[in-house]
Formats: structure tokens, C-alpha cells, sequence
């Protein structure tokens, strides 16, 4: 850390290898349902519409916990709700590999994401009580690659355990894995320094109304809001339909499904890039002035879905390689939405209300992606699937142009 930047508390680094480890378990028991998709097909056969609407449902009752469960979190504390959407989220998916029912399974899978949907915004409130505003962007871009991270090490898991044992035993090693994350966080993990080192002490709340108040004034979160709507639409249709793009493509080869899984963790790998350059140089900018950074790795997202839907399509690895850009370009703008700039909007307390505001909203768009993008991969192909989400893309990219302009006019008023 250079001298000209703020220094963390003692022990802000022990809280920040706690987090960034913890919220990384959480997808041990998120992408083995996504990795289990391509067996319910065989095994069962569910077409993709099918399949797309479980989990859009899940995903719609994730965003409904995002916000009341980021409310909840002003009252209960960001430690507690951290730890009790960890261990609800290992009881659930224990409970999943368990059920032989199709509507059994949709039901759990409901359950563990609404679970889960506590998480980040715990991690949000304990962030906001340990590291200095000034750092925001860094601290958050680097919490935010524990998605990244934790897509990638459960997908690689998640392929060898489906391998060698099949697809129910995603559901008793993955949850085991995050169980022991958690006991360890149960003694690392704190919600707050201590009051002498001059920050907010764990007793500290702030009442919802009052912080929805004083949120609504704030500008930038409106943009946040229908930002996140976008981004986590292209987001979650990656992440929910990869393995399935990639086993399609690999079809006839032996352990095509597996390998596929493996292969498409290269899309959260190069997220972790993106969301550490562009956490960083929105930092340089300055609060409130993190639009531009975003706009760029946007304009760049939208050239590398269209190659995927032109250009890779009929190449495994073209196909990777564009997938790879995709999350490159798209995860450093969505990683600062509901991190930096929650935080950002957020100057007077209420951080995890906001972040789990711009979290919900855009799990309403997740919802749809499920569905939307599983019904055109139907009726049209994957070229076009992709074509939607890179118009989705575009237009997400307009919205960080206009929110940049506007930013930079009201820099300019005296």
C-alpha cells in the first residue's frame, strides 16, 4: 500500500480474506445447480424452456431476498446475516441431492438462492464499517472477484465431482466444502473494529426508513438500479447457460458434458480480471465519477458477444476465447454496482439497504434470463441468444454514457 493512500484498521485484512473466502463458498452451492442442468436434461428430459424457468423463479425469489434481507441487515448486523445466509444455503443444498421430485428440486433450489440473497449484503455492511471511502473501488473490486473465484474453483470441482461420482453428489461434497468455510468464519469473521479506532462500532444501526430517505436522493443509485437490472440479465444467462452452450458445441465427445463445465469457468476466471482493473482506475477517478471506466468495458462487451454469436458458434475454441472477453468486459462494471457504488450512495450509513436494492433489482432481470434466453436458444439457435444479449448489452451501454454526462455536468455546476 503506497503512503498517499488510507490505511485500514488493524485486522481489516484478516476480515478482508474472510469475506472474499466466504462469499466465494457460496458458489460451491450455486454453480452445482447450474452444472446439474445438462444431466436433469438427460436424465430427465427437460428442455431448455423447462429448465429456464426454474431457474428464473429461483432467481426472482433471490431478488425478493435481496431486498428484504439487505434491509434486515441494518437491524441484525452484517456478521450475523453473512453466517446465516451461509449455513441456510448448506442445509438447502443438502436437502436438494436428497429429492427425487421434479417440483421438490425447484422448490429447494428456490429456498437456497433466497437463502443466499443475505450474503452479499452482510459483506456490504461489514466492508463499510472496516475500510476507508477512499478505497472503496479497490476494496470492493477485490471482494467482488470472490464470485469470480468461487465460479471458477466450484465449476472445476463441480466437473470432476459430476465426473467421477454424478451429478447428486454436486449436492453433498459442494455443500460440505462450504460448511467448513463457514465454521472457519464463525471465528474469523468480525462485524466491526473496535470503537477506538475510530470507526462505526458493531452496535451501530440505522433505521430502514430514514435510509430509504436519504437514498432516494441520491442520483447515481437510480442509474445503479436500472444498470444492475441490465448487467445481472447478461450475467446470470452466461453463467446459467455455458456448460450447456459448451456441451452442445463439444456434442459426441467423450465426457463432453464435464469438460464443458471445466472449460466454462474461463468466464468468471476473466471476470476476476476485470472487476480488479476497473475497481482500481474507477478509484483514480473518484467517487461518484466511476462512469466512465464502466462505459468503456461496456463498449467492448458488446464487440465480444457479437463475435460470440457470429464468429464462435461452430469453434470450441473461438468459442472460449470469446466467452472469456465476455467476462472480461462485463464483470468490472457489474462487480462496482452493488459494491463502490453502493457504498458511494451510501455516505450516511445504510449500505447494505442499498446494495441489497441494486442487488434485488437486477435479480428481477436475472429472472428473466433463465427463460427468455432458453426459449430463443429453442426456437432459433445460440446465435440467437447471444444477438439478444448483445443488444441488452447496447443498451446498458447508453445508460453508463448518459449517467457519465450527467455525472460530468454536475461536476461542472458551481
Amino acid at each position: 500500500m503506497r503512503s498517499d493512500e488510507p490505511r485500514w484498521p488493524r485486522g481489516a485484512s484478516s476480515v478482508f480474506l474472510t469475506l472474499l473466502l466466504g462469499y466465494a463458498g457460496f458458489y460451491f452451492c450455486r454453480a452445482n445447480v447450474d452444472a446439474a442442468l445438462p444431466y436433469l436434461q438427460a436424465d430427465y428430459g427437460y428442455d431448455k424452456a423447462r429448465l429456464g424457468t426454474v431457474t428464473s423463479i429461483a432467481i426472482l425469489g433471490y431478488a425478493i431476498g435481496k431486498v428484504v434481507l439487505g434491509a434486515a441487515t441494518e437491524a441484525v448486523g452484517g456478521r450475523a446475516m453473512f453466517l446465516f445466509a451461509l449455513f441456510s444455503s448448506v442445509i438447502a443444498s443438502f436437502a436438494i441431492g436428497a429429492t427425487h421430485l421434479f417440483f421438490g428440486v425447484a422448490a429447494l433450489i428456490c429456498l437456497n438462492r433466497f437463502a443466499q440473497s443475505g450474503g452479499w449484503s452482510g459483506l456490504v455492511d461489514v466492508a463499510s464499517r472496516w475500510f476507508p471511502r477512499a478505497s472503496y473501488g479497490t476494496v470492493m473490486g477485490g471482494l467482488s472477484t470472490s464470485y469470480e473465484l468461487g465460479n471458477v474453483v466450484a465449476l472445476l470441482v463441480s466437473g470432476a465431482v459430476a465426473y467421477r461420482f454424478g451429478w447428486r453428489a454436486l449436492f453433498v461434497v459442494n455443500p460440505a466444502v462450504l460448511a467448513i468455510i463457514g465454521l472457519v468464519a464463525l471465528f474469523t469473521l468480525r462485524g466491526a473494529p473496535a470503537p477506538a479506532q475510530g470507526r462505526p462500532s458493531p452496535a451501530k444501526k440505522h433505521e430502514v426508513r430514514s435510509v430509504l430517505r436519504a437514498l432516494a436522493k441520491q442520483r447515481a443509485l437510480g442509474y445503479a438500479l436500472v444498470l444492475s437490472f441490465v448487467l445481472t440479465f447478461v450475467r446470470t444467462g452466461f453463467l446459467t447457460w455455458t456448460p450447456t452452450f459448451l456441451a452442445e458445441l463439444a456434442k459426441g465427445e467423450a465426457h463432453a458434458v464435464p469438460i464443458a463445465i471445466a472449460k466454462s469457468a474461463v468466464f468468471p476466471a476473466a471476470g476476476m480480471i476485470g472487476a480488479l482493473v476497473v475497481g482500481r482506475l474507477s478509484d483514480r477517478l473518484g467517487p461518484g465519477r466511476r462512469a466512465p471506466a464502466m462505459a468503456a468495458s461496456l463498449a467492448l462487451l458488446v464487440a465480444s458477444v457479437l463475435l460470440l454469436a457470429h464468429a464462435g458458434v461452430g469453434s470450441t475454441r473461438v468459442a472460449i476465447v470469446a466467452v472469456g472477453a465476455c467476462g472480461l468486459f462485463l464483470l468490472g462494471p457489474y462487480s462496482l454496482l452493488s459494491g463502490a457504488v453502493s457504498l458511494d450512495v451510501a455516505e450516511d450509513g445504510g449500505a447494505a439497504t442499498a446494495a441489497g436494492l441494486v442487488d434485488g433489482v437486477g435479480y428481477v432481470g436475472a429472472s428473466l434470463s433463465g427463460v427468455v434466453l432458453g426459449a430463443l436458444a429453442d426456437r432459433g439457435g445460440w446465435p440467437l441468444a447471444f444477438d439478444a444479449v448483445a443488444l441488452v448489452s447496447a443498451v446498458a451501454l447508453a445508460i453508463t454514457i448518459a449517467w457519465s454526462r450527467d455525472s460530468t455536468r454536475s461536476d461542472a455546476r458551481p
